[in-house]
């Protein structure tokens, strides 16, 4: 049985993006998102998924956008002079891993308290699968009950050019992933890596059986606060009418593909 996992990330970071979530959910293929607890609009975002139970929700834990939810002076490695997260990626290498596992934590706690059940745990920017931070994602998904995280598996790099350090860095979180008993999807890939619709429609006739997982970042028209504080935002659009679109209910279909979120990994291990 093939299954797919359509998973918007950045769910709570604007009521723009929040309200295409909910549209791609309700009128297209939407099956999951990933919520960060320090969104500018991450309560709003907790109550939508309240109200509705057939979307999967999970965590989308935050180190390189926003402030954190802990208070800065707590977390001096991961922030700079305003209390923002620092955004050089490069500055992994100097993190103080407790901060970060004390972050992540505060994180998931804030969620779980406002009432969200998680499904499963990725990071903004992927920065979760550095390697010594999928450690700790993989610890703390264990302590808090969730089922399941994002790993890049090596067959996912026929899916997205996934390439010299990043491809590496990959592989490494993979066999770290590997070791951690949670669930993973057997791959992973991007909406933004396909070029067309008939790309989209041949990735998914060539899926083998399996759990697979699509990533996404929708969002809407106009979303001013999303503008000021990144610059992705007519992709964004562009995708939330790709994922609420009759082509790609239509192609799934067609590939004989069974939607389903990542309460996939919770049912099976039931």
């Amino acid at each position: 049985m093939k299954r797919f996992i359509v998973n918007a990330d950045d769910f709570g970071l604007t009521p723009g993006i929040n309200q295409a979530v909910m549209r791609a959910h309700r009128e297209g293929i939407l099956t999951s998102a990933t919520l960060m607890a320090g969104g500018l609009a991450w309560q709003e975002a907790v109550a939508m998924a309240a109200k509705t139970p057939t979307l999967g929700v999970g965590v989308h834990l935050t180190l390189t956008a926003l402030k954190p939810v802990l208070p800065p002076e707590r977390v001096p490695s991961l922030v700079d002079a305003a209390g923002n997260f620092r955004r050089q990626f490069w500055r992994v290498l100097v993190w103080n891993k407790k901060e970060v596992e004390a972050e992540w934590r505060a994180q998931i706690q804030r969620l779980l308290e406002a009432g969200l059940e998680p499904t499963h745990l990725d990071s903004h920017h992927h920065i979760h699968l550095w390697p010594p931070l999928l450690t700790i994602a993989c610890r703390l998904a264990r302590e808090f009950g969730i089922p399941a995280v994002r790993a890049i598996s090596p067959a996912s790099f026929r899916l997205m050019p996934v390439s010299g350090m990043q491809r590496r860095i990959a592989a490494r979180s993979w066999r770290r992933a590997e070791k951690c008993p949670l669930g993973k999807p057997d791959t992973v890939t991007a909406l933004e890596t396909f070029g067309d619709t008939q790309s989209i429609a041949g990735y998914l006739h060539e899926l083998g059986p399996g759990i697979h997982e699509l990533f996404a970042h929708p969002g809407s028209p106009g979303d001013g606060q999303l503008a000021a504080i990144s610059s992705l935002t007519a992709k964004r659009v562009a995708e939330t009418e790709l994922l609420s679109s009759d082509f790609f209910k239509t192609a799934i279909n067609m590939a004989g593909i069974v939607p389903v979120s990542y309460k996939i990994f919770n049912e099976e291990r039931v």
